[in-house]
């Protein structure tokens, strides 16, 4: 039996960690040789756990920032223990601080160690990425990597996100939320999911939209996500009613089929999950100019490029999309391709298994 411990902090549904994360419990939770552990610190999608068949989860105090100095020791002991009651042989993180302990950890027990590393992170050169392998999300974070913090490349191994094949929907779903938002059969929809923030570029959409409602005011944006930044949530949800805010849920698969347009003009973002997605269900998507957004997407093929500080350009091609929907349709139907070659998630998996086996497997 392979005892595999999965660590992340705040466990979300708005979050791309967590839903990797999550896949994998998914996945190595369905597989007979394999036992599953998940650690967090807490988070609003811990109801999905139930999903899982036989995980072992608990919950420990640590955060994402300096406060996790607060933690250090507790994390240490805490950690620790679990790995000797367990018998863990390998530790997957998927955040830096747990990363930095995980390593020391493994150091000391001879147990082997693997992260995946998600974001463009800053600072703590000396202590990040020091597991015996490496799993970027493109190949713009896997550059970054190299030349910020000098990973050796031969511990570097890089995977687009996977993605499962969308799920049906009950049409009563879509009905109801139209009739709930008082939606007509002219409105035309654009989507923004995601956490809510200046890094997504929800700025410049929000002062996009304005321009683009003059043009056609039966555009409906509709938002689901989640912010710490109260300005954002602010603009979202007051005195606009071309505006609808969904908090982050469970099932957003709905809010896919409603879409006319998928928009993430994200100014900082390594391979979000949003623009497959997009694609999965072959709706054009338009995403900022940017790390793996520019990586994957090609412009005036498969989506559109924008510039994440000009809002009036993504304005334009937002009506251009509106206006000219087969275009869309054929950048969808081109996404789709894409992500199903690329993004394949039993594909993904089988990648995943070969390096947790050979780390497994060294003497």
């Amino acid at each position: 039996m392979k005892n595999i411990l999965h660590i992340t902090p705040n466990f979300n549904y708005s979050c791309g960690r967590s839903k990797l994360a999550f896949l994998y419990l998914k996945y190595f939770g369905g597989i007979d040789n394999y036992k599953t552990h998940f650690i967090t610190n807490g988070g609003d999608a811990l109801s999905r756990l139930n999903e899982i068949p036989n995980l072992h989860f608990e919950r420990f105090d640590f955060s994402t920032g300096f406060r996790n100095l607060i933690y250090k020791s507790y994390l240490y002991r805490s950690l620790k223990q679990y790995v000797l009651n367990n018998e863990i042989g390998l530790i997957h993180t998927h955040h830096r601080f747990a990363e930095f302990i995980a390593t020391k950890i493994g150091t000391e027990l001879n147990i082997k160690t693997i992260t995946s590393a998600h974001s463009f992170v800053k600072g703590f050169e000396r202590t990040s990425f020091k597991s015996h392998k490496i799993i970027s999300v493109s190949k713009s974070l896997s550059n970054y990597l190299v030349i910020k913090y000098c990973v050796n490349k031969e511990k570097l191994i890089t995977l687009y996100n996977p993605i499962e094949q969308p799920t049906q929907i009950d049409s009563e779903t879509t009905d109801r939320f139209k009739l709930e938002n008082s939606f007509s059969p002219d409105n035309k929809v654009l989507l923004f999911v995601g956490r809510i923030g200046k890094d997504k570029g929800y700025d410049t959409l929000i002062s996009s939209l304005a321009y683009v409602t003059r043009k056609n005011k039966n555009v409906i944006l509709v938002i689901n996500g989640h912010t710490k930044e109260k300005v954002f949530s602010h603009k979202s949800t007051s005195n606009n009613d071309n505006i609808v805010f969904i908090p982050p849920q469970k099932d957003n698969n709905y809010l896919y089929l409603l879409a006319d347009i998928v928009v993430l003009p994200s100014r900082v973002d390594p391979f979000p999950f949003v623009m497959i997605e997009a694609g999965s269900y072959k709706k054009p998507f338009i995403g900022g100019n940017t790390g793996g957004i520019a990586e994957f997407i090609e412009d005036g093929i498969n989506g559109l490029l924008v510039d994440p500080e000009n809002p009036q350009v993504l304005a334009e091609k937002i009506i251009y999309l509106l206006n000219n929907p087969q275009i869309g349709r054929t950048m969808g139907e081109k996404l789709y391709e894409k992500v199903n070659r690329l993004c394949d998630y039993n594909n993904y998996f089988n990648e995943v298994e070969k390096i947790y086996n050979s780390l497994l497997n060294r003497e």
